[in-house]
């Protein structure tokens, strides 16, 4: 698309590109890349694969040492917590409307902890759901059509012995399933494990590769993957350990695969991008998470989010950015620090009904979204005024200006323990609805482990929890005082079904194991897909000349100064290209598109602020 902008009259200020010579300049944003490419390891058919027992290993063992700074923080919370009377939450929000539980079931039997849960779902109704040692396939009855253990999934491309931590995505563009899960705690053999399905039939044939978890070559390995997808690539974010350290105290940096998913999909050799010595003030940040699409799918551009996860109390947001695709040439990554309204904080561990805690982990951001340039996102954190673990619930808006807004709020309860949650849009996506649903475990020293839902609206109200499974028994597998209780859950939109999400949590059974239940639950807000009158701005503005073989002219009126992007798509809805991004100004508002560039067909602009699609111009190319 080069050269496809002649003019831009709406005062577009290439914020990117002024971002990006900033953080090459300034030596707080530090970070290098790596090019690699991998071959297809293998072309599997599922249904040939072997039964193997679980390959897993409940804990890495390091090397004995001295509580350290993080271990004396959660220890003198846990203290605490036995010393503080519980307030009422000074951050609670008006109630939106509860959310209903209309269809769920139970799923994967996990042989190991923690119960790490992850789940996609495709148009046609066929999900997979993960755990820490399996996989399993489900249609949306309940009916099951497939498991296998992790390793035997892999075992096409060698001895897999040390599988766990299992994402997987689904993509609505093509249609297709994704399943990334880890091999090996050690630099001797650590490798990320890429699955891409060739169908939309996640039990029939999928491309099999495997990445190094030790790029740098030295005692380390890679732990902890989350990811997400743009239109054209893959991305998967790792923490880098140290051999024989926890991942608290081993830990080195966080990095970036950048992947192109349609060589995936494909079965062609696999490029990529590697982002590493991503650091702030020369120290590394701390645990990366994509950000996910919420209506559909975006790009080429890429957006990751992070904190400071083992701070007491901190307020500092790290936003990430990568501009292009590999196939571009010319994919930067920056860095921006934002402010946020309300601080988040390392949280004390949970409590059972036996009195056994859970393990809270720290403050990490878990779960992002992106939305028509608002990116919502959540993650673990301690209600003050409770002093109990809690959701922390954040938004990011005009998230392409100098200065985006920021708003956050605590979900929390005054009677159980929320931890580990996951957010999917149930917008409509086209007026300024940026409500989601945001999923948790939770337990209480009355309430065994099991999984919740809340629905945000598009004001920001939160409802009051819904219970999709309810525990009815302990989590008990390591037999300490201290148990596992799973590092993250697992929603999706349902894409095709408007105001639906999918998910999969983790529930304690009677005798004491890890569970995991797959819930369908769906809005009862009366404004769901509905368009929000009141806010709503319909520009009026022409097209010409139409048709159009060189340049063609775009006008329109704006009543008020409001952020816009543009964007440019074929006639078969697929996405071309970013035009920018910045404020309209009040009153006459032109651009001059340059259209030489651009196969002859039909094709649409949409302007889009953050209430969604302002104007639609429709025009054809002709040659």
């Amino acid at each position: 698309m080069n050269g496809i902008m002649k003019k831009f009259y709406i005062s577009f200020l290439l914020i990117f590109s002024f971002i990006s010579v900033i953080a090459q300049q300034d030596d707080l944003f530090t970070y290098k890349t790596i090019d690699l490419v991998s071959p297809l390891g293998a072309r599997l058919n599922l249904a040939e694969l072997p039964v193997l027992p679980e390959a897993h290993i409940a804990n890495i063992s390091p090397i004995p040492s001295p509580l350290s700074d993080f271990q004396q923080r959660k220890l003198l919370l846990d203290q605490q917590r036995t010393k503080i009377n519980n307030q009422p939450s000074l951050y609670k929000k008006a109630a939106a409307v509860a959310p209903t539980v209309s269809r769920s079931f139970s799923a994967n039997i996990s042989q190991g902890a923690p119960n790490d849960n992850d789940f996609s779902i495709g148009n046609n109704g066929m999900m997979i759901s993960c755990v820490n040692t399996n996989f399993q396939v489900y249609n949306d009855t309940g009916k099951f059509l497939f498991g296998r253990t992790l390793s035997a999934f892999g075992i096409v491309l060698g001895v897999l012995d040390r599988t766990y931590d299992p994402r997987t995505i689904y993509d609505p563009e093509t249609d297709r399933f994704i399943l990334v899960f880890l091999q090996g705690s050690s630099s001797k053999d650590t490798r990320i494990i890429i699955g891409f399905s060739t169908t939309n039939d996640p039990t029939k044939t999928w491309n099999l590769y495997q990445l190094p978890g030790n790029v740098t070559v030295d005692s380390s390995w890679s732990d902890y993957p989350i990811v997400s997808l743009s239109k054209d690539e893959l991305f998967i974010t790792v923490n880098r350990l140290k051999d024989n350290g926890s991942w608290q105290e081993g830990f080195i940096e966080s990095y970036i695969w950048q992947v192109d998913k349609m060589k995936g999909y494909s079965g062609d050799s696999l490029p990529q991008k590697v982002y590493n010595n991503i650091r702030y003030n020369g120290k590394p940040i701390w645990s990366l998470c994509p950000v996910k699409g919420g209506s559909r799918l975006y790009g080429p551009e890429a957006y990751f989010l992070s904190h400071r996860p083992s701070d007491k109390m901190n307020d500092t947001v790290f936003v990430h950015h990568i501009s292009n695709t590999i196939k571009s040439g010319n994919a930067i990554l920056t860095t921006r620090v934002l402010k946020s309204p309300l601080t988040y904080g390392l949280q004390p561990n949970a409590i059972q009904p036996n009195a056994i805690k859970l393990q809270t982990n720290d403050a990490r951001i878990l779960s992002a979204m992106h939305e028509n340039g608002v990116i919502s996102y959540v993650g673990n954190t301690i209600d003050t005024n409770l002093f109990s673990p809690a959701v922390y619930f954040g938004r990011i808006h005009e998230i392409w200006t100098a200065k985006p807004r920021l708003e956050a709020s605590i979900i929390s309860s005054d009677t159980l323990d929320y931890g580990y949650p996951s957010i999917a849009y149930v917008g409509s996506g086209q007026n300024g609805d940026h409500s989601s649903m945001i999923t948790f475990s939770h337990v209480s020293t009355t309430q065994f482990p099991g999984t919740s839902v809340v629905y945000v609206d598009r004001a920001f109200n939160v409802s009051g929890p819904v219970f999709v499974k309810k525990g009815e028994g302990n989590f008990r597998y390591q037999g300490g005082n201290l148990e596992r209780w799973g590092d993250y859950t697992g929603i999706q939109k349902k894409y095709n079904e408007l105001g639906v999400a999918w998910m999969n949590g983790s529930w304690g059974t009677i005798g004491n194991q890890y569970r995991s239940w797959i819930g369908r639950v769906k809005t009862n807000d009366p404004l769901s897909g509905i368009i929000a009158q009141n806010s709503q701005e319909k520009f009026v503005g022409k097209a010409y000349p139409n048709p159009v073989s060189e340049e063609i002219n775009f006008e329109f009126e704006s009543k008020q100064k409001k952020i816009l992007r543009m964007e440019l798509y074929a006639i078969d809805g697929k996405y071309h290209a970013l035009i920018g991004a910045d404020w309209a100004k009040p009153g006459l508002n032109q651009l001059t598109l340059d259209t030489r560039d651009l196969p002859s067909g039909m094709y649409f602009v949409n302007l889009l602020s953050d209430e969604g699609i302002q104007q639609t111009f429709k025009f054809i190319v002709q040659h």
